[in-house]
C-alpha cells in the first residue's frame, strides 16, 4: 500500500516461522489456501455464481471438513477399513451426569464453569487423585479436555461460593424427606498434609489416623440416618471435638426446621454446654455418656448396684437396660454381653503390654560393681492415660506397681453403655436403635478418606484447601444419591462396586482409513452396570453408530 511517497504494510494475517524448508513449503501452501478463500469470499459478493470450494486449494495432509450427511452410514463400510484410534468411558457421564443436574448441583457456579465443576465431581467418584490426575483422566479416558491451570481457577471460584454449595445439597437430602431432616448423625475426624508447614488453618493435633509428625485439620460431618449429607464444616487442626458442634449449629440451626431434628453423636461431644444448646435449639438429642467422667461418685455407685434391669432385643442381641435421671435429662444405661466381651478383652491386651513394659523396667544388678541400678526417669514409662489407671504411685525408687484393685474395679463397668437424652416420648428402645445408627457416619467417613481419597491433602492455600474439600463432598453428595436410588430400586452397592460398572461402560471410537470418518461401537454392558441403569431408568444403545462426540 502506497501512501504519499512512502510504502506501508498491514498484515492481514500472520501464518507462522519456517525453521527449514519443509516448513516454509507448508507455510506458503496456508497461504496460498487463504488468499485463494479470501479472493473467493470477496469475488463471490459480486458473482452472479458462487465460487467451487473444490477449486480452492488446501493445506497438504489437511482433510476436507465433513457433515453428518456425508460419512457413509455404518451399514455401508467394511469392517476392514476401520481402525480404533479411541476408547471412552461412557457411563459414568450417562448415568451422573444426569443425576448431578437432577440434584441441582449445577446452580453452585450459576451456570459458569458448571460443565467442568461436573466433570472434576465425576472424575473424583471414579478416580481420584490429584488435580493434575483428575485432569489427565478426563481427557484420556472421558474425552473431556480441561488445563489445569483452568482447574484452579475454578477452585478459587468455587471457595467464594461454599455457602451456596453446603445450602444446595442441604435442600437435595431434605427433598426426599419432604423438605426435612427427621435424624442427624453427627461426628469428627481428622485429614492430614504430607506437610509440617504450619498456618491459621493447617497445625499439629490429635490425629485420628495416627499421623502425629503431619499437619492436619479437623472435619465435622452431618448425615441423615440413610448416609445423605446434611452439612460440614472445616476447623484448624488442634480444635477440640467437642468445641466442633456449637459452631456447626449456627451454620445448620437457620436452615433445618425446629422441633424436627433428632440429633444423635457419640460421647466425645457430650458436655453440659452442648446439651444446652441442643436443648436451646429446640433438638432432640441422643448423645453418648463417659459414666465415669461425667458421674459423681454416689450415681457411679447407683448405676453398679442396681440390679433391676428390663431385657430387650436389640439388632439380634439381648441387653439389660436400666434408667436413672441426670439434672433433669433421662439417662439410659444397657448392658450387653458381647460389648462385656470386647471391654475384657481389649483391656487384657493392654495389661499384657503394660507387663511387659514393668518388667523392662525393675532396677537391676551391675555385674562389675554389684551395685543396684534403679531405671532411669521411671515417671516417664508410663505416657498412656489407659495404663495410668492400673499404676499405683511411684515410690522415691521410681518403681511402678500394677494394683489389682484398680483392674477389678475397671472390670466391673464391662458391658455398660450409657446415653443421655431430653427425649421423653420414645422408647429406651427406639433410643438405643437411633444411637446405633451411628455407623452410618462411620461408614461416611470411610467413604470419604479412602472411597474419594478426599487426604492426604496437598494445597496448602486456605482458599484452595476449603475448595478441595468442598469438590469432595460434592462427590460424596453425588455418590450416596446414587447409592440411594440403586438400593431402593434394587439392592445395595458399594462405591466402588458402582466405579468398577460404570467405568465398564464404554465404547471403541474406530476411524475409517481412507475417509477419516469416525464411527462408535459400544461395549459389552455388564451385570452391575444393566442394573445401575434399570435403577435410573435408563436405556444404552448397543448398536453401533457414526461418532458424533
Amino acid at each position: 500500500m502506497r501512501s504519499a511517497d512512502a510504502v506501508r504494510q498491514r498484515i492481514v494475517r500472520h501464518m507462522g516461522i519456517a525453521l527449514d524448508a519443509d516448513e516454509e513449503a507448508k507455510l506458503r501452501a496456508m497461504g496460498d489456501e487463504f488468499i485463494a478463500r479470501e479472493t473467493a469470499a470477496r469475488l463471490n459478493k459480486d458473482a452472479l455464481f458462487e465460487v467451487d470450494a473444490a477449486s480452492v486449494p488446501r493445506r497438504p495432509g489437511r482433510p476436507a471438513r465433513q457433515t453428518l450427511a456425508s460419512v457413509a452410514g455404518v451399514d455401508e463400510v467394511r469392517l476392514a477399513d476401520l481402525r480404533e484410534v479411541a476408547r471412552r468411558v461412557e457411563g459414568p457421564h450417562e448415568v451422573l451426569a444426569p443425576l448431578f443436574d437432577y440434584l441441582r448441583f449445577d446452580r453452585v457456579l450459576d451456570g459458569r464453569g458448571t460443565a467442568m465443576l461436573r466433570d472434576l465431581v465425576i472424575a473424583r467418584v471414579m478416580a481420584p487423585g490429584s488435580k493434575r490426575s483428575s485432569a489427565e483422566q478426563l481427557d484420556l479416558h472421558y474425552g473431556r479436555t480441561h488445563s489445569l491451570d483452568s482447574v484452579y481457577r475454578l477452585m478459587d471460584t468455587l471457595h467464594k461460593r461454599l455457602d451456596e454449595l453446603k445450602k444446595i445439597v442441604l435442600e437435595a437430602t431434605a427433598s426426599l424427606t419432604g423438605g426435612s431432616v427427621q435424624m442427624m448423625l453427627f461426628d469428627v475426624t481428622t485429614l492430614y498434609f504430607e506437610s509440617v508447614d504450619v498456618d491459621d488453618l493447617r497445625t499439629f493435633g490429635y490425629s485420628k489416623d495416627q499421623k502425629y509428625h503431619c499437619t492436619q485439620v479437623v472435619l465435622a460431618l452431618a448425615t441423615n440416618e440413610d448416609g445423605l449429607p446434611i452439612g460440614y464444616e472445616l476447623f484448624p487442626g488442634n480444635t477440640a471435638e467437642v468445641k466442633t458442634l456449637l459452631a456447626c449449629m449456627k451454620s445448620w440451626q437457620a436452615q433445618l426446621p425446629a422441633g424436627q431434628v433428632s440429633f444423635v453423636a457419640d460421647r466425645a461431644l457430650c458436655s453440659r454446654a452442648n446439651l444446652a444448646a441442643l436443648e436451646a435449639a429446640p433438638w432432640n438429642y441422643v448423645v453418648a455418656m463417659p459414666l465415669r467422667r461425667s458421674l459423681a461418685a454416689a450415681q457411679q455407685a447407683q448405676v453398679l448396684n442396681t440390679a433391676i434391669a428390663a431385657p430387650m432385643e436389640l439388632d439380634g442381641e439381648l441387653v439389660w437396660v436400666r434408667e436413672f435421671d441426670w439434672q433433669g435429662r433421662r439417662l439410659v444405661v444397657s448392658y450387653s454381653s458381647r460389648r462385656a466381651h470386647k471391654d475384657q478383652a481389649d483391656r487384657q491386651a493392654l495389661l499384657a503390654r503394660l507387663q511387659a513394659k514393668l518388667a523392662a523396667k525393675k532396677p537391676r544388678v551391675d555385674k562389675t560393681t554389684g551395685e543396684i541400678k534403679q531405671p532411669a526417669n521411671a515417671k516417664k514409662l508410663i505416657t498412656n492415660s489407659g495404663y495410668l489407671r492400673y499404676i499405683e504411685n511411684a515410690d522415691q525408687g521410681g518403681v511402678f506397681v500394677l494394683d489389682e484393685d484398680k483392674v477389678l474395679a475397671d472390670a466391673a463397668w464391662d458391658g455398660l453403655h450409657a446415653i443421655v437424652t431430653n427425649d421423653r416420648t420414645s422408647s429406651a428402645s427406639q433410643l438405643l436403635a437411633q444411637y446405633r445408627r451411628l455407623w452410618v457416619i462411620e461408614e461416611s467417613f470411610r467413604t470419604i478418606k479412602h472411597g474419594l481419597a478426599v487426604r492426604p491433602i496437598y494445597h496448602f492455600k486456605p482458599e484452595r484447601i476449603q475448595a478441595h474439600i468442598a469438590l469432595c463432598y460434592l462427590a460424596f453428595a453425588l455418590t450416596r444419591h446414587a447409592q440411594q436410588r440403586i438400593k431402593l430400586a434394587q439392592q445395595a452397592m458399594s462405591v466402588e462396586r458402582i466405579r468398577a460398572a460404570l467405568h465398564g461402560v464404554q465404547a471403541s471410537i474406530l476411524e475409517h482409513t481412507k475417509t477419516k470418518a469416525k464411527y462408535r461401537m459400544p461395549s459389552a454392558f455388564g451385570h452391575d452396570a444393566t442394573r445401575i441403569y434399570k435403577a435410573f431408568g435408563m436405556t444404552r444403545a448397543l448398536s453401533p453408530s457414526v461418532d458424533t462426540g
